[in-house]
């Protein structure tokens, strides 16, 4: 028989229902694996992409003869300072805010009630001209209306996160000024380990550029996360608002979680303004001045700011955020994206997940391709 005949045929197609068949397997396998290991990964993940952002400029300074373990060491002292100093200027602000967050909740909800009040009297005019306009039938029989409960609790903090924040903040950190203060250890390895010289270079070439890419993103989305604060800070302040540097940390936190950052910070400066301010009228401007400055920032800044090819499929971000969400929780959504830019430059490099890529990346031209002749 031909090595071409139908019995290498078949096998071939068997071979490739296998692959298929364990390439399906070792995705259900690496999600289980995920969520099962997630206060080890999230630690280890998060100490990566701190070291990676910062690699550029352990490397330049090694470069310039000082090591990589004494640029760490600057890095960690720096650090360390701007913490001491965020705790010194905010923890007043913070502990103010918890002591009178049962006050604010009655006021809300004595307000809120204030409002229900004038929309029950304009319900009552309403059917008292129904009632006036509905001839009697004579029979008596009550209408019971069952009223629904008022607003849940604005201020209750939802407890029983499954992972232990300061675990997994301190965990990152070690692992993070380790991997830093390891200079280009592992470069050397991964160089090692690979077979022959073109798949040293292939190895080489996509761990400089994830590093490049990974770094470049969050390096601008930080720098464009504090511009905001500042203008939120800024704006808060001329319109009136309490304690408004402490609303420019939380739009600087916030704005690293795509869609749902964003959305919250309005939420909620929508509610404290209405428990702050007497009128309706600035009671509007907070949510007013944060949506504006959200609106500049993400149609405008962050467009300018980030190179095309890092643009990300607004889909697939949505999924990402779905899918860290559930595997991670809160922390799953702050390195969702991250984990989609690594994902997108591994894409562009292996061939084997070029069809992922297609999805991840934005469309190219403002038109859509046509179909073929005969397609649909």
């Amino acid at each position: 028989m031909t090595p071409g005949g139908p019995l290498a045929s078949e096998q071939a197609h068997l071979l490739r229902q296998i692959r298929r068949v364990l390439t399906g397997l070792l995705v259900i396998a690496s999600v289980a694996a995920a969520y099962v290991a997630r206060d080890f990964l999230l630690p280890a993940v998060f100490a990566f992409f701190i070291a990676i952002t910062l690699r550029p400029l352990v490397r330049a300074m090694s470069r310039r003869g000082i090591p990589a373990w004494t640029t760490t060491a600057l890095i960690v002292l720096i650090a360390t300072i701007l913490v001491a100093i965020a705790v010194y200027a905010f923890a007043g602000a913070i502990s103010q805010w918890v002591e009178d967050a049962p006050r604010l909740q009655r006021e809300f909800l004595s307000k809120l009630s204030g409002l229900r009040t004038s929309f029950d009297k304009l319900i009552n005019i309403s059917r008292t001209i129904q009632e006036a306009a509905t001839p009697a039938t004579g029979s008596d029989v009550q209408e019971v209306v069952v009223k629904e409960p008022m607003l849940p609790r604005v201020f209750t903090i939802v407890a029983g996160y499954p992972l232990n924040i300061m675990f997994v903040a301190s965990g990152a950190i070690v692992i993070a000024v380790f991997l830093m203060a390891s200079g280009d250890l592992f470069y050397e390895k991964l160089i090692k380990v690979m077979p022959n010289f073109s798949d040293k270079k292939a190895a080489l070439r996509i761990a400089l550029e994830v590093e490049h890419e990974v770094s470049a993103y969050l390096l601008s989305i930080t720098l464009i996360n504090a511009g905001l604060a500042i203008a939120v800070g800024l704006a808060f302040w001329a319109i009136g608002m309490p304690t408004p540097h402490l609303w420019a940390l939380l739009a600087f936190i916030l704005n690293y979680i795509p869609y749902l950052g964003p959305i919250s910070g309005l939420s909620l400066s929508a509610v404290i303004g209405f428990v702050v301010f007497d009128s309706v009228s600035h009671a509007l401007l907070p949510p007013l001045a944060y949506g504006l400055l959200i609106g500049l920032e993400t149609q405008i800044v962050t467009p300018a700011v980030l190179s095309r090819r890092m643009e990300i499929n607004a889909v697939m971000i949505l999924l990402s955020l779905a899918f860290w969400a559930w595997c991670w929780g809160i922390a799953g959504i702050v390195v969702a994206v991250p984990i989609l830019v690594t994902f997108r430059v591994l894409c562009n490099h292996v061939e084997a997940l070029s069809p992922f890529g297609e999805f991840l990346s934005q469309r190219q031209s403002a038109e859509p391709e046509k179909l073929p002749e005969g397609a649909g």
